[in-house]
């Protein structure tokens, strides 16, 4: 029998020890065995389009389709997006004309197309951004229709991630949700801000040589804006005092809402 060796005994299980410790240390480095929480998985982000329109993406990244393009904060995190429309007359119905924001790496759109839509006027048109719902960053003006000497404008929000046009209660077809501006000697009409997040929707009708103006005023109410009857205003005015008594007359549609 050999002799009992006590220091070689150890040495030799200190080496095999150490051996599976650095064993373990590996298999922890690979897959991530320690006992502190594991942290939430991000929610990924979504990259697939916003519409239902198949040439989305052509229309988003080729920039000889563009008609004008805007810079401003639309999605309130204080840095300028990029705002355009894009135009393909030879696509289908609906998806013939784009409202595309880019904030960032991330891309929203919405469809300003449809059978009232003539797009040989050079509509659909950007007019402007401004904060007109009073939430989050500025809104898109965009002129959609044209009529004999009136232009028809909707305005659209960015909201979790999309684009949304502002609904109006108990507007009519064909104009629906939209907002009458310019005009001609017998008929004007104005859109813009007022106090208290409120928004205008005025008009003024020729009678004889003065002007019936009827303002109307409409709060948002859940993102709907809903008139308020209570403060309807009318008046009979001259051509020359209206834009004196009723501001909205004397600029481009929301010009006195503050901008993005």
């Amino acid at each position: 029998m050999l002799p009992f060796n006590g220091s070689y005994h150890l040495l030799n299980m200190s080496t095999s020890i150490a051996r599976l410790s650095a064993l373990l240390m590996l298999l922890c480095g690979t897959v991530a065995c320690d006992n502190s929480s594991s942290p939430e998985p991000e929610t990924p982000r979504s990259d697939g389009p916003s519409t239902s329109c198949s040439n989305e993406e052509e229309l988003a990244t080729d920039e000889r389709l563009r008609r004008g393009e805007l810079r401003g904060d639309v999605t309130g995190d204080g840095e300028a997006d990029s705002v355009f429309i894009a135009v393909n007359e030879r696509a289908e119905l609906g998806c013939r004309a784009l409202l595309f924001v880019i904030a960032g790496d991330r891309t929203s759109a919405a469809s300003l197309d449809s059978e009232d839509t003539d797009l040989g006027l050079g509509l659909p048109a950007l007019e402007g951004i401004k904060q007109i719902d009073g939430d989050g960053g500025g809104d898109v003006i965009v002129n959609l229709v044209s009529g004999a000497s009136t232009l028809f404008t909707g305005v659209f929000v960015y909201d979790d991630g999309g684009l949304e046009q502002i609904q109006i209660e108990g507007s009519p077809p064909p104009v629906e949700n939209l907002f009458a501006h310019g005009g001609g000697v017998t008929l004007l009409s104005a859109a813009d801000c007022g106090e208290d997040g409120a928004v205008l929707v005025s008009t003024a009708l020729a009678e004889g040589r003065r002007y019936r103006v009827n303002r109307h005023t409409y709060e948002f109410e859940d993102g709907v804006l809903v008139l308020n009857l209570s403060k309807n205003e009318t008046q009979r005015l001259s051509l020359r005092a209206i834009p004196r008594s009723f501001p909205e007359f004397a600029g481009p549609p929301f010009s006195s809402c503050p901008d993005a």
